[in-house]
């Protein structure tokens, strides 16, 4: 199942008040602690458009010299990055991040995946646009996933369909 404390972590908070004045939302971090050593692991999402090398830079450049002065003493090591084509969720929280693309759900309840665009999300579920039961071959204009029906998810990619 996919968790729901991301949005309540203060490592979380801190980052995401920090980088979303520059247009960016935290997907994910990690804090690891090792022998005087602080490695984080940042994974940030643009609402608008997918994050570039640039965009990734930009953000290492605001975060590193924070947490640098933050953490005092300690040898610090940042790794930012995009969340990929096929980023498999942790936590609900992803769904609201990713409105606009499309993602593939394991529904408990129907024994199969769904696959569709996020149309929005809230706290108890996501609706998804342009969807297909896999399993079934059935397409649907809409579907409502309850949080709880929805065991993994993953953010997927047609190449056929690539923007111009």
């Amino acid at each position: 199942m996919l968790g729901n404390g991301l949005g309540s972590d203060k490592l979380y908070q801190e980052m995401q008040a920090l980088i979303s004045p520059m247009g960016f939302n935290v997907v994910d971090v990690v804090r690891n602690e090792q022998h005087g050593s602080t490695q984080l692991l940042l994974t940030v999402c643009r609402p608008d458009k997918d994050v570039d090398t640039d965009d990734l830079a930009e953000v290492y450049n605001i975060v590193y010299p924070r947490y640098q002065v933050i953490l005092g003493d300690r040898d610090l090591t940042l790794e930012v990055s995009s969340p990929g084509l096929q980023r498999n969720f942790k936590d609900v929280l992803e769904f609201s991040l990713f409105t606009g693309r499309r993602v593939k759900a394991y529904s408990v309840s129907r024994s199969s995946y769904v696959e569709g665009v996020i149309k929005s999300a809230d706290a108890d579920s996501v609706v998804l646009v342009d969807a297909l039961v896999v399993d079934k071959g059935e397409a649907l204009e809409e579907i409502r996933l309850m949080y709880e029906d929805v065991s993994k998810a993953k953010l997927t990619y047609r190449w056929e369909e690539e923007k111009r």
